[in-house]
């Protein structure tokens, strides 16, 4: 029971669940200020959820929904229509280190902010 060919798969298997299961409580709202304070609270997002890849390596992010909020500006083409975006993998290495770093949960919260903002659909 205790040999290395079942402590290292049960190990990465509860840091794989533990990451995900964090990934979908704090993660998700934490991405959700950002996404707010990143568009100067013009623009509201709601995730169904998130999974992390195999490997630790993306998260893909499913059922986006940006809604703007407040009144519209002349440059904003887009307000007052929601946008949707099914299914989004993005790349995210030392995913791994979310559980353990708070310098990791901020950067990752950052790369996966601008990713969700770079879509040409979002007028800025």
């Amino acid at each position: 029971m205790l040999s290395p060919g079942v402590l290292f798969p049960a190990g990465y298997l509860f840091v794989y669940l533990s990451t995900n299961i964090f990934l979908n409580a704090n993660f998700k709202k934490n991405l959700a200020q950002s996404v707010n304070q990143a568009t100067g609270n013009t623009w509201r997002v709601s995730i169904k959820s998130l999974k992390s890849g195999l490997i630790l390596d993306s998260v893909t992010l499913n059922d986006i929904e940006l809604t703007p909020t407040g009144k519209p500006e002349p440059h904003q083409q887009n307000f007052g229509h929601t946008i949707t975006i099914q299914n989004l993998e993005i790349p995210c290495p030392n995913l791994e280190k979310l559980l353990f770093s708070p310098n990791e949960r901020l950067l990752s919260t950052q790369v996966i902010c601008k990713k969700i903002l770079a879509d040409d659909r979002i007028a800025q």
